[in-house]
């Protein structure tokens, strides 16, 4: 019986993706979850797993080609017996697979450095162990580059593709994808979709010294999903004041023993993520989507977690988010953005995410009102946390206080959540941090 292996959608938004390396050959036999391709797309390189254990019978897209979503990549007999058409010097070799392993949560596994320099027709990955995607490896290939030449710029000193492009570019060597610049238009009309039919925008005469930029492929994706969402869905938000004090003794107490038994900081984020899940049993409303005149409540809780990376924002989910214990969550949300922001993401880590909360960084502000992640109907959004003075009471008198205080924005969809149900969520997360009771 054949068996196809399908393009896969490597995220909510992506449609296509690009046949980076084929991992194998045509006759060869392969086992089940064993690394057969690697997939690249505008949010994430991943290696695809075989379904199947059998043999390779066809391969139907070749490198470097790219599809859309759920076009047949290759074919597997998964009826062939592994014995019976090996080629007769299968013999005496040993069946080269490469499962993917996952690495334990608690216990990362280190990267053990190869004894000799890899140049990149011997090796996927350049000296160090540092990443690379099958993008740049290939490039390099092309080109006969050492990857060990070129300074990366990206996380970690990872080589990425404007490096190797620049690199290229001081060499004197030409590649087909560096483009020459554009003409710069004497006009830009602004898009009226979406607007009223008599009202027009004029368009707008450039002036001397203004550059027009044209998307990138990811930024076109991001601008139709947000567009999407906020054409589809009303949006309201909410804002709470949180005062973070017990929170922020708790992460005191505990950040140093958390950094040391498992290599992780300990951030305010968790605490978020875990007072979010609390707050979802609570009201699962928020852990839905809408359908045709209809409302999907959703069994599990994946909390995606936006991450910015070289590429963009990405949200990967943390699946079964509610079956976690706190230290998991840390270490889970963790890893997972390493990955995101290193281009390791797995297909299934990208989709799926029922609640999305987002963290703006250290650099951040009061609060934003974020958009909501589609097909998902809210988003909570923090603010940074800040010192101020506020008014507590204490043995039923009022006192000034200098608390560290943040602010939390809750965007919903009001098709399906009222202002009682989105406020009364907002608010449930909010006493469930101000409480601190989270075990460490």
């Amino acid at each position: 019986m054949a068996v196809k292996v399908t393009m896969p959608q490597l995220g909510e938004t992506v449609i296509e993706g690009t046949v980076a390396k084929w991992l194998v050959k045509e006759g060869e036999w392969v086992e089940r979850d064993q690394a057969i391709l690697e997939v690249s797309t505008d949010k994430v390189d991943s290696e695809i797993p075989s379904p199947s254990a059998g043999r390779v019978t066809k391969i139907l897209v070749p490198e470097g080609r790219t599809v859309k979503v759920g076009i047949d990549l290759m074919e597997i007999d998964e009826l062939a017996t592994k014995a019976a058409s090996s080629p007769p010097s299968a013999a005496k070799a040993e069946p080269a697979t490469s499962p993917m392993i996952e690495k334990p949560i608690f216990k990362p596994t280190p990267v053990v450095p190869q004894k000799a320099p890899p140049t990149i027709s011997e090796s996927a990955e350049p000296s160090e162990g540092i990443r690379i995607s099958p993008v740049v490896r290939n490039m390099a290939r092309e080109y006969g580059i050492e990857l060990a030449q070129v300074k990366g710029t990206g996380l970690g000193g990872r080589v990425t593709k404007e490096d190797l492009l620049r690199y290229l570019e001081e060499k004197g060597m030409k590649h087909p994808e560096t483009k020459e610049p554009l003409p710069q238009p004497k006009e830009v009309s602004y898009s009226t979709k979406g607007t009223l039919p008599e009202f027009r925008v004029a368009p707008y005469a450039l002036q001397p010294g203004d550059q027009v930029i044209p998307f990138t492929k990811l930024r076109k994706l991001t601008a139709d999903h947000m567009v999407y969402s906020k054409r589809t869905a009303p949006h309201v938000t909410s804002v709470a004041e949180v005062d973070m004090h017990r929170v922020a003794k708790l992460r005191e107490r505990h950040k140093e023993a958390v950094q040391t038994q498992h290599r992780v900081k300990l951030t305010f984020f968790p605490f978020l993520i875990a007072a979010t899940i609390e707050a979802l049993k609570a009201y699962p409303l928020l852990n839905a989507s809408v359908g045709d005149d209809q409302i999907v409540l959703k069994k599990a809780i994946n909390i995606g977690i936006a991450v910015e990376t070289e590429k963009g924002l990405i949200v990967p989910a943390i699946r079964q988010a509610d079956q976690l214990s706190f230290i998991e969550i840390v270490v889970t949300a963790e890893e997972l953005a390493l990955r995101a922001r290193e281009g390791r993401l797995k297909p299934d880590d990208i989709t799926g995410g029922t609640f999305t909360v987002t963290n703006p960084g250290r650099e951040g502000n009061l609060f934003g009102t974020p958009i909501i992640h589609q097909p998902q109907v809210g988003i909570l959004r923090m603010g940074e946390v800040v010192k101020r003075p506020v008014v507590v009471e204490v043995e039923e008198e009022d006192e000034i206080a200098i608390r560290p205080i943040m602010y939390l924005a809750l965007s919903y969809d009001h098709r399906i959540i009222d202002g009682v149900t989105g406020n009364s969520f907002l608010h449930r997360v909010k006493e469930i941090l101000e409480k601190g009771d989270f075990r460490l």
